[in-house]
Formats: C-alpha cells, structure tokens, sequence
C-alpha cells in the first residue's frame, strides 16, 4: 500500500493564495556532479570536464522546485506542460548555482475532457557572484 503525500486544495481559491510564494535552494558544481551527469546522458565529450552541460541545470533544478514550493494541487492528476529556458553563461565546476523558483501564475482552462490548471513557476538560477546563468519557466498541467 503506498500513501499519496502530495497536498490538496479543496478550491482554487485555495491554489490562488500561493502566487507569489518562493522556495530557494543551492546546488555546487564540482567535477563528480559533471561527470556522473555526463554518464548517464551518454555524452564523454572532454568539453564537459571543467564545464557542465546546459542539460545539468535542467535536470536538477527543475525536478525538485515546484513540489519544494509546496503548492497544493486541485485535481489528482498532473502533467509537465513545458518549459522555457534562456542561457546566459556557462556552468563551471566550482560554481554554486543559487535558484529562486516562484509561483507565478494559474490559468484556468476546461475542455469536453473536464477543467484543468496551468500552474507557472519561473526560477532564477545564480552563480556565487550573483550572475544570472539561467532563467527558466515551467507549466504544470493539474487535471
């Protein structure tokens, strides 16, 4: 038997008061985080020795910022409904990448299949001086 410990609204409403909360979280770089990512995409390019594939960041951060946020869901079911991300510098082994991930919109939709909802988290990724490396944007499908 497996208990489901993901939270639930009983409104929307309820989902609609957490706009705007954040959640922060660190991740530091170093050669083993690069080569064990590197392993197990396949990718023994020497390029990625010193600096991490863009696809690292992605991986990492955001698997884990959207249910870190703790926003409960409104129906049982839930999908990823795509992501954006703009680069602007690379990742160095020996970087801490600093990400604020935000709550930051809820769209209401419905079909003949029933109502769902778009929940937006946009997260800002940091290095250690500061510098934005990477800005990303997720949708959620929750139906």
């Amino acid at each position: 038997m497996t208990t489901d410990s993901r939270k639930f609204a009983k409104t929307q409403d309820e989902v609609k008061t957490y706009l705007g909360k954040k959640r922060e979280e660190t991740m530091e770089i170093d050669g083993t985080v690069i080569r064990a990512f590197c392993e197990c995409i396949g990718d023994p390019n020497p390029m990625w020795k010193d600096t991490a594939p863009p696809g690292l960041v992605t991986t990492a951060m955001i698997s884990s910022g959207a249910m870190l946020i703790g926003v409960p869901l409104l129906y049982k079911r839930s999908v990823a409904g795509g992501a954006d991300w703009e680069f602007f510098k690379p990742i160095k082994k020996g970087d801490v990448i600093h990400t604020t991930h935000e709550f930051s919109a809820l769209e209401e939709k419905s079909s003949d299949k029933g109502p769902r909802l778009l929940m937006v988290y946009k997260s800002s990724h940091k290095n250690q001086k500061g510098e934005v490396v990477a800005i990303s944007t997720n949708t959620i499908m929750n139906f």
